[in-house]
C-alpha cells in the first residue's frame, strides 16, 4: 500500500475512534446525571365546597399541570378531627410541602409541628398559627378588608346610625382582624353606634338569629359581616322581615351567593380577596420550597419566636358598578357550588318544608341568564336560578329604619368565601 494511502487510512480509524469515544462519553454522563425529582406538594384545606377553595383548586391544578407536578389534595370537610388524620396520612407519604388551611385555627400550631418534626414544609393560608415554624404565610389583607366595608358603610349612611357587625370565630385571627378594622373606622366616627357579635365557626344560622334579634330592638342602618355566608344569612333575615334592600349591607369573601344577592339588588357590597391570587401564590411558595429555593415572598412577619415569610395579597370592593369583576370567579366555582345552594340557603333560612325544596330543585336546574346595561354603558351578565318572573330598576338610597339610620349607596356587593 503506498505510503500515503497509509496515512489517510490510519487518520480515518483515528477519527472514527474518536467520534465513538465522544459518543459514549455523552451517554456515560447522561447515564450519570439522575432524572429530576418532581416535587410532592399538597393541599390540606378545611372546606373543598366553599366557593373561593373550588377558585384555588382550578387555579393551583391548572399551573401545576403546566409544570407536570401532581398535587395531592385533601378535603376536611370542615371536620377538625378528619383534617388531623389527614395531615397523618401526608406525612406519612413523605410529602415535600403542605399548604395549610385550618378547620379550626387554635389546631394550627400542633399541626405545623407534626410537620415540621417530619421534615416537611408548611405554607400556611389565611391563618398564621401563634408561634409555629412556618415557612410561609399567603394571606388576604384582612385588615384592609375591614376597613373597606366599614368606609363604605360610611358613605352610605351619611347621618350616621346603628352598625352591626357579624364577626367570624372569636378564636379566628381573620374575623379578629377584619371585625378590629371594621370598629377602628366606626366607633370613632360621630354618629355611629356599633355592635359586634362574634360567632363560633363563622355559624351561618347563629348570624341569622343575631339579626332577628337585632331587629328587635329597632332596624339597624348597616349589617357588616366578616365572612360571605354570614352577610347572606343576614340579607335573607332582612329578607323575611321585608327589609330588604333598606340595610345596607357588606360582606368579605364574594362567593355565589352573594354574588346573585348582590346582583338582585338586596346586598350592597362584598371585600373581594382574590382566591386566584391566592392560589398562585400559595403553589409558587410551595413549588420553590419543594425544591429547597428561597420563595418570593414580600414581607417578614414577627410570630414569636420566628419571623416568617409572608405575602399579603391585596383584596378589592365589590359594588353594583364593578361587579362584573366576579363573572370569572363565579365561573371558577363550577356546577357543583349550585347544587349546594339549596342546602346553603336552607341552613341559614331554617326553612324545611318539601314543596318549596321541590320548587327550589326544579328552579336550580334550569337557569335563567341577565344581561345588564347600565346609564354609564358598562355590561353586567349574571345567571340566576330558576324562571323569572319580573324585574324590578329602582335609583334609591339606602339606609336603616331606625334612629340616625339614613343613607346612600345604590345596590351593590360581591361574593363569599
Amino acid at each position: 500500500m503506498p505510503k500515503w494511502k497509509r496515512l489517510w487510512y490510519v487518520l480515518g480509524v483515528l477519527l472514527v475512534a474518536f467520534m465513538m469515544g465522544g459518543c459514549l462519553g455523552q451517554e456515560r454522563e447522561g447515564a450519570r446525571k439522575p432524572a429530576e425529582k418532581q416535587p410532592k406538594i399538597a393541599f390540606s384545606i378545611a372546606d373543598m365546597q366553599r366557593d373561593g377553595n373550588q377558585a384555588i383548586k382550578k387555579i393551583v391544578t391548572e399551573a401545576a399541570r403546566k409544570d407536570g407536578i401532581r398535587i395531592t389534595w385533601k378535603d376536611a370537610k370542615n371536620d377538625a378531627a378528619r383534617q388531623e388524620q389527614d395531615i397523618q396520612k401526608l406525612i406519612d407519604q413523605k410529602v415535600d410541602v403542605v399548604v395549610l388551611q385550618f378547620v379550626e385555627p387554635q389546631m394550627g400550631p400542633g399541626l405545623v409541628r407534626r410537620l415540621a418534626m417530619n421534615r416537611i414544609k408548611v405554607v400556611t393560608l389565611e391563618t398564621l398559627p401563634v408561634n409555629a415554624p412556618v415557612d410561609g404565610y399567603i394571606a388576604s389583607d384582612h385588615a384592609r378588608a375591614g376597613e373597606l366595608q366599614a368606609r363604605f358603610v360610611k358613605k352610605n349612611m351619611p347621618r350616621g346610625g346603628k352598625v352591626l357587625i357579624l364577626g367570624g370565630d372569636p378564636v379566628d385571627p381573620m374575623a379578629q382582624a377584619i371585625t378590629k378594622a371594621n370598629e377602628a373606622v366606626l366607633k370613632d366616627t360621630p354618629g355611629f353606634t356599633v355592635e359586634t357579635v362574634m360567632h363560633s365557626r363563622a355559624d351561618t344560622q347563629q348570624a341569622a338569629a343575631t339579626v332577628q334579634k337585632a331587629l328587635e330592638s329597632g332596624t339597624p342602618g348597616a349589617v357588616i359581616a366578616s365572612d360571605s355566608r354570614m352577610a347572606v344569612a343576614a340579607v335573607e333575615m332582612l329578607r323575611k322581615q321585608g327589609l330588604a334592600g333598606q340595610v345596607v349591607t357588606a360582606g368579605v369573601g364574594a362567593n355565589r351567593m352573594a354574588a346573585e344577592a348582590l346582583m338582585a339588588g338586596e346586598h350592597d357590597a362584598e371585600v373581594d380577596v382574590r382566591p386566584d391570587l391566592l392560589g398562585r401564590a400559595a403553589y409558587e411558595a410551595a413549588k420553590s420550597l419543594a425544591r429547597n429555593e428561597t420563595w418570593n415572598y414580600d414581607t417578614q412577619i414577627p410570630n414569636g419566636d420566628y419571623d416568617v415569610p409572608a405575602k399579603i395579597i391585596p383584596v378589592r370592593l365589590i359594588t353594583a358598578e364593578n361587579a362584573f369583576l366576579l363573572q370569572e370567579q363565579m365561573k371558577q366555582a363550577g356546577k357543583k357550588q349550585q347544587g349546594g345552594q339549596k342546602q346553603q340557603q336552607q341552613q341559614s333560612s331554617g326553612q324545611s318544608q318539601q314543596g318549596q325544596q321541590g320548587q327550589q330543585g326544579q328552579q336550580q336546574q334550569k337557569m335563567t341568564k341577565l344581561k345588564i346595561t347600565t346609564q354609564e354603558g358598562k355590561t353586567i351578565e349574571v345567571e340566576v336560578p330558576g324562571e323569572i318572573k319580573s324585574i324590578t330598576s329602582e335609583s334609591q338610597g339606602r339606609g336603616g329604619a331606625g334612629p340616625g339610620g339614613q343613607g346612600g349607596g345604590d345596590g351593590q356587593g360581591g361574593g363569599g368565601s
